[in-house]
């Protein structure tokens, strides 16, 4: 930990080195610009309009494939209807409604509806629905058809002085163990239904903004967030999180430039049960901080502190520390940070990333002691968008998929833990050269080293993700793409003796098309995993081959 703070520090005095340089500057020799650069790859028509001022910070990893999508690798549509024009009291513009219907070829169902209409100047309310499915099975396997529901309702409203947004969802997930061949199991019956978990969510969700800015007043951001989570084996979770962001701005040192002292304070709360046991857990947080900002540098300075009573340990202190340097108008902006802090591992995250866990797993916490991430990022032109950035993690009490080879056809996941030090390098690039075209890909490149299991398991060596689009023509638009995952090590047991297997990479390339009839109406056809690879999502999991879906889009 000695080593840490004495990097932190280093980190503290460098940047404090440049507002120290550039705080002598004259106001016209600085450049001044509204908002800052921050390419974000997944919203990639974002990138080429005015960009936005958020606080920079490294995307965390993400090596699943998205809840909607990861038996199959398609890519659900979200479209915009509209969302918030009525912040800035403008009349919203375009269409109110959004429905996306088509039927894959292995009898896969896909509907998507959103609704967002202005009840008021000020007042905004949405609707969603979706439903995806497959009713086809996997050859040798069990049986292997899944289904995702989603419904939601949210409610924004603009007050004077602030904002306030809520979201009541519902999600209905159905899947089954189906990580075995039956003909493995010869004399052992089984019945469809046994293999079938369902998973329920209910969730709301409400944040309070404050929208006046001025000198002496107390901002803040006040987010409340419920969760009740359950499946069809008793197993239960209530999640309850409250947090807050209170910040006034000051004139205390002799720049021009935004200057902010705050306080950001949380309160989590689970109660679990499940067949065998039950437990109530809690978690608090503060992060007194200072945060400075000008017209082409931005820095936070503070001290996380959490309390987990469960812990052996139960006050952690994590200096945060947070630089951003925009030069170029802003069109290059380098970035580095420091943080940690402790995160439950939760069932309703567990199940997001891999349905195929057991009901009853252990769960715990995870203390990031030390997070650090550095990086660049680029517009030098209006058409091309670089980023580039390496983080280093050290956690202790990881978790760890592994097969429960309790179970007579392990076919279900349990969870070890373990401490880690991941390092991941992260490259993207967005890339418009004409109207017709655009590009985006993304690599991240993961090393882990772990503290006592012999390899880090279901972690991949890389993923890397390209995307194209091409208006081909006035009303028809090409798009294609791959994902490459690299090798996974898994552990397998022979005779109670544990060793290492390796399952092998990821290559999933898809197609589609879109044709406009008019701005109202859409006919879509797509192909996935076009070379027809049952590669295996986690381990005895392995994904669909080829299928080919289409349908239509309608705007009303």
């Amino acid at each position: 930990m000695i080593k840490h703070m004495r990097l932190a520090t280093l980190i503290g005095a460098f940047f404090f080195g440049i507002l120290a340089m550039l705080s002598a500057q004259t106001h016209q020799e600085r450049v001044t610009i509204e908002g800052a650069f921050q390419p974000s790859i997944r919203d990639f028509e974002k990138q080429f309009v005015m960009p936005q001022t958020p606080e920079n910070t490294f995307p965390p990893p993400d090596t699943t494939i998205s809840r909607l999508e990861r038996v199959i690798g398609h890519r659900a549509e979200l479209e915009l209807l509209s969302p918030l024009a009525f912040r800035s009291g403008r009349k919203a513009e375009g269409y109110s409604n959004f429905l996306m219907a088509g039927l894959g070829s292995r009898l896969s169902p896909l509907f998507l509806y959103g609704h967002s209409s202005a009840l008021s100047r000020d007042t905004r309310f949405g609707l969603t629905l979706a439903h995806q499915s497959t009713w086809t099975e996997l050859t040798d396997y069990a049986p292997s058809d899944y289904m995702n529901n989603d419904f939601g309702i949210s409610l924004d409203h603009n007050f004077s002085d602030h904002q306030l947004s809520t979201n009541l969802t519902y999600q209905m997930d159905a899947y089954r163990y189906y990580g075995f061949k039956p003909v493995d199991y010869p004399n052992t019956f089984f019945d469809k239904q046994d293999l079938k978990q369902t998973y329920q969510n209910i969730g709301f969700t409400a944040d309070l903004i404050s929208t006046r800015q001025r000198l002496g007043y107390l901002n803040h951001i006040i987010e409340v967030d419920y969760h009740y989570f359950f499946n069809n084996d008793q197993t239960k979770e209530h999640q309850i999180k409250l947090d807050g962001d209170f910040s006034m701005q000051f004139d205390w040192f002799d720049f021009e430039g935004e200057q902010v002292i705050g306080i950001e304070a949380g309160g989590d709360f689970y109660h679990n049960n499940d067949s065998l046991q039950s437990g109530s857990h809690i978690l608090a947080s503060a992060l007194p901080y200072l945060r400075l900002k000008g017209s082409f540098y931005q820095l936070k300075l503070g001290l996380r502190i959490n309390y987990q009573p469960d812990l052996n340990t139960a006050f952690w202190w994590y200096p945060v520390i947070r630089g951003n340097l925009y030069l170029l108008d802003k069109k290059l902006e380098f970035y580095a940070g420091t943080d940690g802090g402790i995160k439950r591992i939760n069932y309703l995250d567990l199940t997001e990333n891999n349905p195929w866990i057991n009901p009853i797993v252990p769960l715990g916490w995870e203390n990031q002691r030390f997070s650090f991430d550095a990086g660049v990022r680029a517009a030098l032109s209006s058409s091309l968008d670089l980023h580039a950035g390496v983080r280093f993690e050290e956690t202790s009490n990881s978790p760890f998929y592994v097969i429960d080879t309790l179970m007579p056809f392990q076919n279900s996941f349990t969870l070890v833990y373990d401490g880690m030090n991941h390092f991941s390098f992260l490259a993207e690039a967005a890339w418009k050269p004409t109207e017709k075209w655009q590009l985006e890909a993304s690599l991240t490149w993961n090393q882990y080293t772990t503290d006592s299991l012999p390899e880090a398991w279901h972690k991949p060596a890389f993923i890397f993700n390209l995307d194209a689009y091409w208006t081909a023509w006035k009303n028809l638009t090409l798009n294609g793409g791959m994902l490459l995952r690299g090798s996974q090590q898994v552990p397998v047991y022979t005779n109670g003796v544990e060793s290492a297997t390796t399952l092998d990479g990821i290559t999933d390339i898809y197609l589609g098309a879109d044709y406009f009839f008019s701005p109202a109406l859409t006919a879509y056809a797509k192909f996935d995993n076009l070379l027809n690879q049952k590669y295996l999502l986690y381990q005895n999991y392995p994904a669909y081959g080829l299928e080919f879906r289409a349908g239509i889009k309608v705007r009303f």
